[in-house]
């Protein structure tokens, strides 16, 4: 039997409202995403690893994946690291004692540490596209998909099977 793809999400730069991208990275999880990765920089004047420390304080499952710009202090890390319970894994260049990795391949993918590639994938078309998208990435072995976030993901995510018949998508008429 094959394992399931794991789903990343990918976060974009938080806007003006840092709550308001926790709540969305919130919602991902809820949905079923299997990792949440921080885009690489977060935002200029934001810390991506305190976003990250309160992303770990608001999620639970999820694995919350970080690039910093650099070497942080060990007890920050140490902080961030019992925060999120052991979900946090650094995107390489972020040197520290038995923290989980992230390695860039050459090809654009990623190589998490003891659990394999995570491959890109563009925010799919529908249900057919995401289904395609999760069986060719299960064909080729690797771990998971790493998808920017979008509504359309998250509906997917929530729904994976044919909404027919969803009652909350129609209107209420009178």
């Amino acid at each position: 039997m094959t394992e399931r793809v794991k789903v990343g999400v990918v976060l974009p730069r938080p806007s003006d409202d840092p709550g308001e991208w926790l709540s969305d990275a919130v919602a991902f999880e809820a949905a079923g995403a299997d990792a949440l990765w921080v885009e690489h920089g977060a935002a200029p004047s934001l810390d991506p690893l305190t976003l990250t420390a309160a992303l770990a304080a608001l999620t639970y499952r999820s694995i919350l994946v970080v690039a910093v710009p650099h070497t942080p202090a060990p007890q920050v890390l140490a902080t961030v690291e019992r925060l999120s319970r052991g979900r946090l894994a650094l995107i390489a260049g972020a040197e520290a004692d038995g923290e989980s990795r992230v390695r860039r391949s050459g090809d654009g993918a990623y190589e998490e540490d003891g659990a394999g590639r995570w491959v890109s994938a563009a925010v799919p078309t529908g249900r057919a596209a995401w289904r395609e998208t999760l069986r060719l990435a299960a064909e080729r072995g690797d771990h998971g998909v790493l998808v920017p976030a979008d509504a359309r993901l998250l509906d997917l995510l929530r729904n994976p099977e044919d909404p027919g018949g969803r009652h909350d998508l129609q209107l209420a008429q009178g």
